[in-house]
């Protein structure tokens, strides 16, 4: 009986470069170029759902509790924002150039069974933002509905305090998650247009939110005109800990980006739309949540941090038709936002996360799916209604992404050339090039440990402040994107000069997976896939002569 069940329960069976086994699907095997349909516009659409949302809207507070004034905190935005954009780009060539997601780049780094080390971290990261930002898309729509139904808004709440969240915020929840689970059932290329259309309207409505308030007024409010900051030393460990705090909130989609410049159109599609999403809506966002706040600080002697919240005050204080009708647009902007950044950046990320540790069983929809359904355990309306410390946790996850950004980094531009056997990522064969040692990569592990255990202890304070550590380490732990990025990047290149790997700097010689165009593959000095099964070259991937002649960088 269990034999059959999991017959049952396989992924679809499908012949040639797409079979399904213990290690591939046709989710998380190279995209072929039919499924690359993804351009500038689509990757501003991308970040912009990262950046167009209730969570980068708040996120100058932190960096004001700090201790910083409003001009210093935009600047550590800014320099934050340039140094997540110059990784979010470096991490995204493997995917740009040869169509691999971050699921598969981990069996690069840590091998072929050792890979699912850094899956697990980032499915745990995935289900824990999937459920935030569900509670946020939640409030969205009892704002909606709030702006129709003003019994609604003022609906009594039967659930005892313990709960935790009220009876009107769960029917906006569970409606939030109906209309989202839908959405999980497309494929993820297919996802270009629509975040393309919500990041126009959520900056929009924004804009108008800020505006509002701001006019509301008559000013920009206190905080804007605030001189008073740290000095010395302290505003310099303030910077170093705002631009990793800030970074940590973008950390998980830097790590996974080559999950979605798999689907670019041509290798640099994903550059010039990355650089503009992140630089300039990185920045305005934040910049219209200081405003806004500053604005009601202003007018009501109270901070309102969270864009949702302003568009409840509108109909609380004041419910005619006018704040009704902007609640509403307003809101519903939010809504598309949170639907986009919740799917993108969670849902499909937590998908094609789970299709790399089960892919004969799973593929990105059931991923995605389970994603979805497994937020529900880590109960998100205790993030923001609580003093729940585990939010703030999980936003520091940088202690890990950062050095496993700098893994994967060195072993590609460093370590391999950018070059990569595609064909024995696929393989568990013990000759196969990322088999390593019983399928695990001590070179890439070993590192990635050394780095981020010393940021540790910092990570534990920062959680309960009751827990002292030396000043020193903490100080490690404020700047851990910095420490841990570089370290990472250094170390596991010198490992590597003392134990080398095998195959570095070496390439199938076939496109047996049809991953390139006919031009793209004859420019890298690749059979292509059509020729390939023209002459009907049956070929095992894992017994291959590789190619080690030296290709043209431009080329290449």
């Amino acid at each position: 009986m269990p034999t059959k069940i999991l017959k049952w329960l396989e992924v679809a069976p499908e012949s040639g470069p797409n079979s399904v086994s213990m290690l591939k699907n046709r989710d998380i095997v190279p995209m072929p170029p039919s499924r690359r349909i993804w351009g500038i516009f689509s990757y501003i659409g991308y970040w912009g759902t990262s950046n167009f949302c209730a969570s980068t809207w708040t996120g100058a507070s932190s960096l004001l509790s700090l201790g910083l004034n409003v001009p210093q905190a935009m600047g550590v935005i800014v320099v934050a924002n340039a140094f997540s954009t110059c990784l979010a780009v470096i991490n995204a060539w493997p995917g740009s150039k040869w169509h691999i997601g971050y699921t598969i780049s981990q069996r690069v780094i840590f091998g072929i069974y050792g890979s699912n080390i850094g899956i697990l971290v980032r499915v745990i990261l995935s289900i824990v933002w999937f459920g935030s930002q569900s509670w946020l898309g939640g409030l969205c729509v009892t704002a909606i509905i709030s702006s129709w139904s003003k019994n609604y808004l003022n609906m009594k709440n039967t659930f005892p305090e313990s709960v935790h969240m009220t009876s009107r915020d769960l029917i906006g929840f569970l409606i939030f998650q109906i209309i989202l689970i839908p959405c999980l059932c497309f494929k993820p290329e297919k996802w270009a247009k629509p975040i393309i259309i919500t990041s126009i309207t959520t900056f929009f409505g924004m804009l108008g939110t800020c505006i509002w308030a701001c006019t509301d007024n008559g000013s920009a409010g206190p905080l804007m005109d605030s001189s008073v900051g740290v000095k010395g030393s302290a505003l310099a460990w303030a910077w170093v800990n705002g631009i990793t705090s800030w970074y940590g909130s973008q950390s998980a989609g830097i790590t996974n980006q080559s999950d979605f410049t798999r689907f670019s159109k041509r290798k640099y599609a994903a550059v010039p739309g990355t650089i503009f999403a992140l630089m300039v809506n990185g920045t305005i966002v934040p910049l219209f949540g200081v405003l806004a706040a500053s604005a009601t600080l202003g007018k009501y002697g109270t901070q309102y941090w969270n864009p949702i919240d302003i568009t409840m005050l509108w109909l609380e204080t004041d419910y005619t038709p006018k704040a009704r009708a902007g609640a509403f647009f307003a809101a519903l902007s939010f809504l598309g936002s949170q639907l986009s950044l919740n799917v993108i950046g969670n849902g499909f990320a937590g998908g094609m996360d789970m299709a790399g540790l089960f892919p004969r069983y799973i593929n990105i929809r059931r991923g995605a799916l389970a994603t979805a359904l497994l937020s529900w355990v880590v109960q998100p309306w205790t993030f923001y209604n609580t003093s729940s410390t585990f939010l703030a946790v999980m936003g520091s996850f940088s202690v890990f992404m950062a050095p496993m950004i700098g893994v994967i980094i060195s072993d590609f531009f460093f370590v391999r050339k950018r070059r990569l056997v595609l064909s024995h990522l696929y393989t568990s064969d013990p000759d196969g090039t990322y088999y390593y040692w019983r399928g695990f990569n001590f070179r890439g592990i070993l590192t990635w440990v050394v780095v981020f255990t010393p940021a540790l202890p910092g990570l534990i304070t920062s959680a309960n402040p009751n827990i002292p550590v030396n000043d020193g380490i903490y100080k490690y732990y404020q700047g851990n994107l910095i420490f841990g990025f570089f370290e990472a990047l250094v170390l596991y290149k010198v490992i590597c000069l003392i134990w080398p790997v095998k195959n570095a700097g070496e390439q199938d010689p076939i496109d047996y997976f049809g991953t390139f165009t006919t031009q793209e593959a004859e420019k890298m000095g690749i059979v292509p896939y059509e020729r390939y099964r023209e002459e009907e070259e049956h070929i095992d991937g894992s017994n291959v002569e590789l190619v080690t002649e030296d290709i043209d960088p431009i080329k290449n």
